[in-house]
C-alpha cells in the first residue's frame, strides 16, 4: 500500500469522527463518509459522502458540510500531522442510489418471474 492511501485512510477515518462526534450542526446529520482521495501534491482532499433523506435533505446536508469547512479542519489539524493541511471538497457519492436502484431493479426482476 502506498504512502498516500495510508494517509487517505488514517483521514477517512479521522474526518468520520469529527463529523459524527463533533460537528453540532443540524443540518449534518445521517452523513457516511464512503471514500476520500488526497491529491498527489497534498493541496487537495476530495471527500465523498453519503446521506440519507430525499433530495432536500441531501442538499441540506451538503450545505452544512460546506459551512463546516473550518471547523473540520481545525480538528482535523490537531488530529493529524501533516506538512500541508488540504483544502477540503466534499462531494456527494452517488453510488449508493445507484447500488439500490440495481438491487431493486433485480428484486422487480425475480417477483415476475
Amino acid at each position: 500500500m502506498d504512502r498516500i492511501r495510508k494517509i487517505e485512510i488514517d483521514l477517512k477515518r479521522e474526518i468520520s469522527y469529527i463529523i459524527n462526534a463533533k460537528v453540532k450542526n443540524p443540518k449534518v446529520s445521517f452523513v457516511t463518509i464512503t471514500d476520500v482521495r488526497l491529491s498527489p501534491d497534498f493541496h487537495w482532499l476530495d471527500i465523498f459522502v453519503s446521506i440519507m433523506g430525499n433530495q432536500d435533505a441531501i442538499n441540506e446536508g451538503m450545505r452544512g458540510l460546506k459551512e463546516s469547512i473550518g471547523f473540520i479542519k481545525k480538528n482535523l489539524r490537531e488530529r493529524v500531522k501533516l506538512r500541508i493541511m488540504p483544502k477540503i471538497n466534499f462531494l456527494y457519492d452517488t453510488s449508493v442510489d445507484k447500488g439500490i436502484r440495481i438491487a431493486e431493479i433485480l428484486e422487480d426482476l425475480s417477483r415476475k418471474k
